[in-house]
């Protein structure tokens, strides 16, 4: 009898993990759009010298997202002692990159290459549909576009909040871009960056920018919209869904004016003059509340119709002058007070069924508080434009998480029914 001695293939301990077939990391990596990040690594590494670990080395970032691996460290050391990593990142041919590695893909790409890159990854969710949804819930005759919806995120700054107070009672931080924010029940020493965001209404990041601490969000939101402009050429924003914080005449006007947009903004307490009621309905002379027929958004003016309803009153006793005619037609104007008179009043359709989609994406995902991968609890990096680019991986790691959701399940958006 002869023994046949047969050479049996090395399997690697990753091995397992990538024949499941229910391993959502695995399959969540294998059908991320690598043409996504292929031209941008490409493009900022130099032609003529070495390029790196490429696409596997971005990918590793993702990976340190999705794991909520707080450091650079952490994620070099992970690579190294996990093959199931490695095979994901494309990064299983050599040695696996030092934590340093990382600074330099950072100075490559800088906070441009980061926002290409997100863009991308933006343009395929827009592909599939993601981004503009048919919404039954909303009114079928709504303006056409997409519906954005603005706030911002603290970010702690854990390895640079070691301060000097000046003379003038300023405080100056080893990072000089963090900054004392306003204090918050979860944060008794607010110190550190803020992330401004826009994202769609399916819940899918637009636009981040980062700010010091202690900046106010409306100041931002300008700016905001005319980097979605730059990026997005070709999108249209119908609608921008803001809080309170944002309600003041200058944004009213400014959105609609300079950007056409119709903001629904979370009206704080609002005096009418006389003639008027509480909610800024106007009233005929008699006292009686006309009737909104429209919204004429080329004239900026909101119509309102006499309903004669002063008819129906038994205690009438002065004679209209209208009530043999069809009604007298009213106007308020947006230029009299974009906040007040339009374009979207709190009594329209469109500004309540808005409201409450805002307040899903809040309480349901909290894609802009502290949900993001513990996005606020993992910044270890210093200046404005590294915590900018911590920030837009998370936001393409958002984005990729809707597309992966869709192509799997068919689900549109993880906030909002559709």
């Amino acid at each position: 009898m002869t023994d046949y001695q047969l050479p049996v293939p090395q399997v690697s301990s990753a091995y397992l993990d990538l024949i499941n077939e229910n391993n959502d990391l695995v399959n969540y990596f294998r059908l991320i759009n690598i043409s996504s990040i292929h031209a941008v690594i490409k493009k900022s590494y130099s032609q003529s010298g070495p390029q790196g670990y490429g696409i596997g080395l971005f990918l590793s970032r993702l990976l340190k997202v999705k794991q909520t691996f707080v450091s650079d460290r952490i994620l070099a050391r992970r690579l190294s002692q996990n093959s199931t990593y490695r095979h994901l990142c494309l990064l299983d041919k050599g040695p696996t990159p030092s934590h340093n590695t990382y600074n330099t893909l950072r100075k490559h790409l800088g906070v441009e290459g980061y926002a290409e890159i997100h863009i991308n990854f933006v343009n395929e969710a827009n592909e599939l549909g993601l981004l503009n949804p048919n919404i039954k819930q909303l009114p079928k005759n709504r303006r056409e576009g997409l519906i954005l919806i603005g706030d911002s995120t603290p970010i702690r700054s854990y390895c640079s909040s070691k301060g000097v107070k000046q003379e003038n009672g300023a405080w100056i931080f080893t990072d000089p871009s963090a900054s004392f924010g306003r204090p918050h029940h979860k944060d008794k020493y607010p110190v550190g960056h803020k992330a401004h965001s826009l994202i769609t209404i399916t819940g899918i990041p637009m636009v981040s920018i980062v700010s010091t601490r202690k900046d106010s969000d409306e100041i931002h939101i300008f700016p905001m919209l005319e980097e979605f402009k730059k990026r997005f050429p070709a999108l249209h924003v119908a609608y921008i869904v803001l809080d309170a914080g944002y309600d003041s005449e200058d944004i009213y006007k400014g959105l609609y004016e300079d950007f056409a947009i119709i903001p629904i903004i979370i009206r704080g307490k609002m005096v009418y003059s006389k003639g008027f009621k509480s909610d800024g309905t106007p009233l005929c002379e008699f006292g009686y509340p006309f009737t909104k027929t429209g919204v004429d958004y080329k004239r900026k003016r909101t119509r309102y119709h006499c309903k004669k309803v002063c008819q129906e009153d038994s205690q009438t006793i002065f004679p209209c002058s209208h009530a043999e005619s069809g009604g007298y037609v009213f106007y308020t104007h947006f230029k009299d007070s974009y906040r007040k008179f339009g374009p979207a009043t709190p009594d329209t359709i469109i500004y309540k069924k808005l409201k409450r989609y805002r307040t899903a994406i809040e309480r349901g995902f909290g894609l802009l508080k502290e949900n993001r991968y513990r996005m606020e609890n993992t910044n270890t990096y210093m200046g404005i434009e590294n915590v900018a680019m911590h920030v837009i991986e998370h936001d393409i790691v958002l984005t990729q998480d809707i597309i992966f959701d869709y192509k799997t399940t068919g689900k549109v958006s993880p906030v909002i029914k559709v």
